[in-house]
Order: structure tokens, then sequence, then C-alpha cells
């Protein structure tokens, strides 16, 4: 394991710099907008084409890999990625930025479609899990330490801009200069979003669901912040503290679902994201110790509900059908991504910024109460055919094995017949 993780070292190290300088932007960027007097709505759609661009990204840059291998594609990834941040410095309009953060959306999927199918390839079936879960970590820790670069400088003058793409230039040294050989080519799987939704309807609605509300909230909440006047310091605390507390509490959540019904856990763990994000839309603004014990809670439990989806499909589902149904559920996520935070936006500019928190509550209940109702309409899997539990990154772009099942899985496709929505199987799968 010591000598598998020296091997993916450099490569760990560049994702790690893209997410923290990706951590710094994505958030700096909300404050900027708010900070030019950008319109919440208009704001809204520069922060939803970026994961439009994620969604393409996904889909299409493995493509790409293919053409011309792990370590350019890396390199050409960070290089538009880089290029967009500089541009947005330059053009300061709502409308030159939306198609700009397409292509940032584009690069940054690229760069996880790279680092995902070279950490695949160098694990195997005994450790991918390991490996993929370490990667998880780097993963969060990266982007939390990034909303800490937003005191590095003024988000009203170019500073951020320039550590952003400085950081990102530097992201490509470790990936260039890796002594080792850069994986084969990505395989294509087949996607098909109905057959998945037969299979695991919970999944494919709650990564939607994940979707319209965890993307709203890393895109908008530093303008929450910014409307109850919290300093630049006190908004990058906000948004580390959610993402850590996300880390933390993977773990212990994770292995509480190993062991009962997922769906319990899932309405347990969506529930209290209602409590929390109401106390933050009623409560927030009286102080802020209370608003990051609140953001504390609410990122502890939002920030799991996503590789909990993952895991209750993944334990309806084949060895050969993981891998394109990890591939599905980042599309449902990708879907609803570009549609949460215009939403999000305009309730804001209608409501006032606190409407952010009231439309994630919105989203958590219709989740909770769409759980219960697939609780009535099908028995649990039993302990002992349950996929176990691995932390995932919403960021995720790659589809990929679980632990324990090969990376030629990455060639079959979600077929069907599995299982209808009502929860009938095949017959010689039918309980």
């Amino acid at each position: 394991m010591r000598g598998l993780l020296r091997s993916v070292g450099p490569l760990l190290l560049g994702i790690g710099i893209v997410l923290l300088a990706s951590g710094l932007f994505n958030s700096f960027l909300s404050l900027r907008m708010g900070i030019e007097g950008f319109p919440p709505q208009l704001i809204g759609f520069v922060v939803s084409s970026y994961f439009a661009g994620f969604l393409f990204g996904s889909l299409w840059a493995s493509t790409i890999v293919a053409q011309v291998g792990h370590i350019r594609a890396f390199a050409a990834f960070a290089a538009i990625l880089t290029g967009s941040f500089l541009f947005l410095a330059l053009f300061v309009s709502p409308w030159a930025w939306m198609a700009i953060r397409v292509l940032a959306g584009f690069a940054i999927a690229g760069i996880f479609v790279v680092t995902e199918s070279w950490l695949n390839d160098r694990a195997d079936s005994g450790n991918r899990g390991r490996i993929l879960s370490f990667y998880m970590i780097v993963n969060q820790l990266a982007s939390g330490l990034g909303q800490q670069l937003l005191q590095a400088g003024d988000p009203a003058g170019p500073d951020l801009f320039l550590i952003a793409g400085a950081l990102l230039s530097v992201a490509l040294v470790p990936v260039a200069l890796s002594p080792s050989a850069g994986p084969p080519p990505p395989s294509r799987n087949a996607l098909n979003l109905l057959a998945l939704y037969r299979i695991s309807p919970l999944g494919v609605i709650g990564c939607f669901a994940v979707g319209l509300s965890n993307a709203a909230f890393y895109s908008l909440a530093p303008l929450f912040g910014q409307s109850l006047g919290l300093s630049v310091a006190a908004i990058a605390q906000f948004m580390t503290l959610t993402i850590f507390a996300g880390m933390v509490m993977q773990w212990p959540i994770g292995r509480l679902s190993d062991r009962r019904d997922r769906r319990h856990v899932i309405v347990g763990v969506g529930s209290g994201v209602v409590l929390s994000a109401a106390a933050i839309a009623v409560v927030g603004g009286w102080s802020l110790p209370l608003l990051l014990v609140l953001v504390a809670i609410y990122g502890g439990l939002s920030l799991t509900i996503y590789p909990l989806m993952v895991a209750h499909a993944n334990d309806f589902t084949g060895p050969g059908q993981r891998v394109a149904a990890s591939a599905g559920l980042l599309l449902a996520y990708g879907i609803g991504a570009v549609a949460g935070p215009i939403i999000a936006a305009n309730l804001m500019g209608w409501l006032g910024a606190q409407a952010l928190f009231g439309y994630i509550a919105t989203v958590a209940t219709l989740l909770v109460a769409f759980t219960i109702y697939r609780i009535g309409r099908r028995a649990p899997v039993p302990v002992e055919e349950r996929e176990v539990f691995v932390p995932v990154a919403e960021t995720t772009a790659a589809p990929r094995p679980g632990p324990g099942h090969d990376a030629a899985d990455v060639r079959v496709a979600v077929e069907p017949a599995a299982e209808t929505a009502d929860g009938a199987k095949p017959q010689e799968e039918r309980r």
C-alpha cells in the first residue's frame, strides 16, 4: 500500500493543488460577482454554466484522454482551467463569464477523469476502496483549505485571480515530472439513465436532489455570508468548516449505513439537513458562533448524502454494472447541479439571501418524503449482500469500479432488466 501511494503521490499532489485553487476560486468568484453588482439571477446562470461544462466534460473528456494519454490530457485541461481563471479578470461581464465558466467546468471534469482512471489503473480489487478513500480525503481537505486562501488578497482586486492561476500552473509540475508512465486510455461505458432509475429510483432521484441543493450551496453560500455583513475571513471559516465537517462525518455515517437499512439512515440524515438548513435561514444571522455551529451540523450531514446514494444504488447492481451506475448517478447529479444554482439564485433575488437555505431545506424535505415512499415499495437488501460504503466526493467525474471490482467492469453497461421502479426483479433474483 505504501509503495502504491508513492507511485500515485505525484498525481495526488497535482490534483490536491488543483482543488486548492478551485476551492479558492469558486468561492471567490461568487464574492466578486456580488462586489461587481451582478443581479442574483445572473449570478445563478454564471454558476450553472460551470456545472453545465462539468456535465459535458464528465461525458466527453475521456475521449480526449484516450487520444492523447493521461499526462498530456492533464496538462491540457489544467492549462485551459488556468486560462479561464485569468481571462475572467480581463472581461468583467456576466455573459463573457458564462462562456468562460463552461470551459472551466469542462476542464475540471477532464482533470477528474484523468485522476480517477489513473488511480483505478494503479489499484487492484484488494485496495481500491482504500485508495479512493484516500483520494476523497485529499479532495475535501484541499477544497476546504482553499477557502482559507480567500484571505490572501482583496476580492475586489486582481490578486486572487493571479493566485489561483499560479497554483494551477504549479499543479502541472508533479504530474509532468512523474517517473511513472500514464495508464492505458480509459474505456467508454454506455449510460442509460432510465435503466438506472429502474434499478434504483432512490439512487437517481437522490443524486439529482443532491445536485440541486449542494451545488447551490457551494456556489451561493459566500453570497449569503456577504449579505450578513461577514468579513472575508468569516466567510472563509464558514465554508471551510462546512467542508471539513462533511469529511469527518463520512465514516461514522457510512459505517452506520452498512449495519442498518441505508434508507433509514438517509431519512435521518435528510431530516437533519432540513432542520439545520431551516435554522440557518431563520437564526443564522444572529451571531457568527451560532452560524458556525449550524453550518458544521449542516455540512456534516449534507455532504454524506451523495455517497449514501451511491452505496444504496450499488446494493442493487451487479458487479458488471457498478461502473456504469456510478457514471449514471453522476449524470443525475450534474443535471441537478445545473438547475439548482439558477433556482436558488432567483429565489434569493426575490426573497432575500436567506432563501438559499430555505430552498435547500425544501429540497431535503422532498428527498426525505421520497425516501419514505421508497421504503414502503421495496424490501431492504440483507446486510451480508450490501456493497461496503466508500466515501465519494460529489466532484467525481470519472466512472470507476467500487472496492472489490476490477477495472474491466468499465466496459459493461447498465441493463434495464435488472429491476423495475416498483421493486420487481427478474425471476431468478426475486426474494
